[in-house]
């Protein structure tokens, strides 16, 4: 099952009230989400993941990788994803590390709302509209990834950086994209700080990454959706092959 997440709101220690019995939206809860040593979003630099670097002895994860905005410490495969708590579409505090240790990939899509890739996918999701099939970057194998996230195998957790005017996002981006394409199996959340949006460095968006239920990056993606894709059936089909 995979899950495309947008987050918000960050918290060094988790609050009480976030521990929670059950989600409204219905989202897994992980009782033992503290056992999860994933990346920091403090951004205690200069080694940090998101930090400037010169050359990768200078990076925490030692991956400095130069873009078209200079030289960072990017995210690379086999590091843990950061624990992210922001509101939900339903107004609710959601911990990112809530979906790991439930036996699913998790999807992590990037976004905003003025991103009009990030609409066609999910319009495609919420109403099987195929206007997406348009697209250059489009396989009709993606397909699978559609059902999987209606059989809730896998789990895609959509994680929104700014509104339509390019605004920070708020719960009223999250609320203003559930209610446009309403998909009950994908949470919305939103990134009001951007600071996974600093952390990751979109060049391009939508932006998906992979994870696996440990929230183990299997494919990081700083633009698009294809790579993250292709792994994810293929790791999919040799499951099913070895069943």
């Amino acid at each position: 099952m995979i899950y495309i997440i947008l987050v918000s709101f960050i918290f060094a220690n988790e609050p009480d009230s976030l521990l929670k019995k059950e989600y409204f939206g219905g989202w897994p809860i992980n009782k033992n989400k503290d056992q999860i040593d994933g990346a920091k979003l403090d951004f205690d630099c200069p080694n940090n993941i998101g930090c400037e670097c010169i050359d990768s002895k200078d990076c925490i994860n030692n991956n400095c990788v130069r873009s078209p905005r200079g030289s960072y410490c990017y995210p690379q495969k086999n590091d843990i994803f950061p624990e992210f708590i922001s509101l939900d579409q339903y107004d609710e505090l959601v911990n990112i590390y809530d979906f790991a240790m439930q036996g699913k990939y998790i999807l992590i899509e990037l976004g905003a709302s003025w991103c009009s890739p990030c609409n066609l996918l999910a319009n495609w999701f919420a109403y099987d509209d195929e206007s997406i099939f348009n697209k250059s970057f489009w396989k009709p194998e993606y397909k699978k990834i559609r059902d999987m996230i209606n059989n809730e195998e896998i789990y895609f957790i959509t994680i929104l950086y700014e509104d339509e005017n390019r605004n920070n996002a708020s719960y009223y981006t999250s609320y203003e994209w559930f209610d446009n394409y309403p998909d009950e199996n994908i949470p919305v959340l939103v990134d009001d700080n951007k600071l996974l949006h600093t952390w990751a460095k979109p060049t391009g968006i939508p932006a998906i990454t992979l994870l696996d239920e440990n929230m183990k990056i299997i494919n990081f993606s700083s633009r698009g959706l294809n790579k993250s894709f292709d792994i994810l059936l293929s790791l999919i089909n040799s499951n099913e092959e070895t069943k």
